[in-house]
Order: C-alpha cells, then structure tokens, then sequence
C-alpha cells in the first residue's frame, strides 16, 4: 500500500451505504482518478467538506493495486458560490461531465486542472458570465485534447481568409473561404468576425487569459452554438447535464 498527497477537483460524487461517498477528481495534473471515501458522510467527518462536489482540496490517499482511499483531505477552495445560483451550478455540472468524458486514469491532461478551475473561479465570483464561460472551456479543452481546429488558411483552396469572410466546418474543423463553403455545402457556417477573434482568443492565449473576453449579439451566440456543437461532435457523446443547462438557459 502506498501513500499519495494530490491536490484535486471534486468533479463527481455518488453516495451508497449509509456513511461512505465515491468521488471522482482530477488531480493537480490533470488525471482522472476514482476515491473511495470511507465515513464521508458519518457526522463530523473530517473529510465530509473536503470530498464534496466542486471542492479543490489537498487529499492523502491510500493506493493499493490500482485502487484510491481517501485517508485525509484540507479543503483548499469550495467554491460555494457556484452552488448558490442555478445556471452557473447547472453550467459547472456540465463541465465536470466534459471533463470526466475528456480525461482519463492512465494519462494526463495537464491544462485540463487550471482550466476547470479557472471557470470554477469565474462562475462562483461572478465575474464573467456563463455564455462566455462555456464555449471557452468548451473549445479549449477540445484542443488541448488533441482536437485543435484550423481557423486559416481555407483548407479546400488554400487562400488567405479575410475577416468577415470566414466560414467554419464543425466536422472538418476547418474553414473555408465563400467560394468553397457555398460549393461543399451546408455544414459550413459564416463566422461573424467577433467570434472568430474569440475563437482565435480562446485558443492561443495563455490559461490564465483563455476568459478574458468581451462578445455580445450575434458574435457570442454563434460562438457558443459552433463550440458546443464541435464539443458534441468530436466528444461523440451526449450529456444529460447540457440537456440540464439549456432547460434553464435556452
């Protein structure tokens, strides 16, 4: 048996018996792992606070074939804010699901923790909205995920695209010039020049900065239908938290 000290995100809870919780976190460098948490839910626990949903805390673990038990955890962060407003705790369900999806036991996804944590911050804050939260973290975790999108040059003739000119395959991940998208067909979408800035925003600043945007109108709305539909599309899955999230948000 083994000793670990991780700091991880509580990205999903599940309680059975009548005192124990399994959790589900990503740790500090963006690997997922599953813990089992013995007494968790027993009264007075010291780790009942520290193993809850949205909680980045400092854990010690036990491990033992391949298998986690929590032995200790410090909170670090809760992140109560989230809880206390619906769309942001509807939208964080959400990303936890993504997440979950998109990383994994054996490997990490070292942008996967910051990232995850910087919209945690951001929703329970207050300080940037959830329609700019969720297409950023939606498009960036793709990327980091191995399924980064081509935003220029135009990948049928190969020219130089132009602001305002710019049209986007989801299923390519590619884009087009007007010529092009019109002759391949509908999947092709014009891309008003707001959120193409945004997208190349999302995508090539640092972690820290991946929110730090303005975008409104048009521009945000189609930035959040081409990210969740290009998420849906190379995730190949349907979440029933998103589902959630567009019954509050539509």
């Amino acid at each position: 048996m083994q000793r670990i000290k991780l700091k991880c995100l509580v990205i999903r809870e599940v309680d059975f018996s009548e005192h124990d919780r399994y959790i589900t976190v990503l740790t500090e460098h963006g690997r997922k792992l599953e813990i089992l948490c013995r007494g968790a839910r027993r009264k007075g626990s010291r780790t009942a606070n520290a193993a809850r949903l949205f909680c980045w805390s400092e854990m010690n673990l036990y491990e033992s074939r391949g298998r986690f038990s929590l032995d200790d955890a410090s909170l670090l962060n809760p992140f109560w804010g989230v809880t206390q407003d619906i769309d942001a705790y509807a939208l964080a369900c959400y990303l936890a699901e993504l997440a979950a999806a998109m990383s994994d036991t054996e490997e990490d996804v070292p942008a996967l923790p910051g990232l995850f944590l910087g919209a945690l911050h951001l929703l329970s804050e207050h300080k940037r909205a959830p329609a700019i939260v969720k297409p950023a973290f939606e498009l960036r975790l793709m990327a980091e995920s191995g399924f980064l999108p081509e935003l220029s040059p135009c990948a049928v003739c190969g020219a130089a695209l132009e602001a305002g000119g710019v049209w986007f395959s989801v299923r390519a991940g590619t884009p087009a010039c007007g010529g092009c998208a019109k002759r391949r067909g509908a999947d092709y979408r014009l891309l008003p020049q707001g959120t193409l800035a945004a997208m190349q925003h999302i995508l090539t600043s640092d972690l820290k900065k991946v929110y730090a945007f303005s975008l409104g109108g048009d521009s945000l709305r189609v930035l959040g239908e081409v990210c969740e539909d290009y998420t849906i599309y190379y995730a190949d899955k349907l979440f029933e938290s998103l589902r959630f999230y567009h019954s509050l948000v539509p």
